[in-house]
């Protein structure tokens, strides 16, 4: 978890001109894709590095905030593969994820005075770039080299004897 925080903390806040704005492309986003690899420990450390990148931000308190969809929809990334176990499932909780932030960062800048519906566009697709574009060869990256086996994640198979 606290790997993962640092990682994405530390790509948000050392790519300032990506990360914060009505145009923005976070790099760290990418990493979402790997939640579901990590288990519930992404999800928290997603929500804190999140919540840590966004400290020095300009548009804080407000981007303080997103902390909270960021949590849920990496929950709900996290939760829909672990219940489905399908990988294609990473493209869409990622497009999800990257939608609900466009609103809800769209509306947060929109305070500043950046144009709304454009800001929202822009935040969605830049967050899909990074999500879904970086995020995916990640996620398939990640689960070939066994990421699960070295963090102890790994999905046992039991196999059931039936009486014959």
């Amino acid at each position: 978890m606290s790997i993962y925080a640092a990682l994405y903390a530390a790509l948000v806040i050392f790519l300032p001109g990506l990360s914060y704005g009505p145009l923005q492309v976070r790099i760290a986003d990418c990493l979402i894709a790997a939640v579901p690899l990590l288990g519930f420990a992404g999800v928290l450390g997603h929500t804190l590095g999140v919540f840590i990148a966004n400290i020095p931000s300009p548009f804080i308190p407000f981007d303080l905030l997103n902390t909270i969809p960021s949590f849920i929809m990496s929950f709900v990334v996290y939760y829909t593969y672990k219940k489905t176990n399908n990988n294609y499932t990473i493209i869409a909780t990622c497009s999800a994820y990257s939608v609900v932030l466009g609103i809800t960062v769209g509306y947060m800048l929109s305070y500043f005075g950046a144009p709304l519906l454009e800001t929202i566009m822009y935040i969605t697709i830049g967050n899909i770039i990074a999500s879904v574009l970086l995020g995916w060869p990640l996620f398939k990256l990640l689960k070939k080299i066994g990421i699960q086996h070295w963090i102890g994640k790994e999905t046992k198979n039991i196999e059931v004897k039936q009486d014959e």
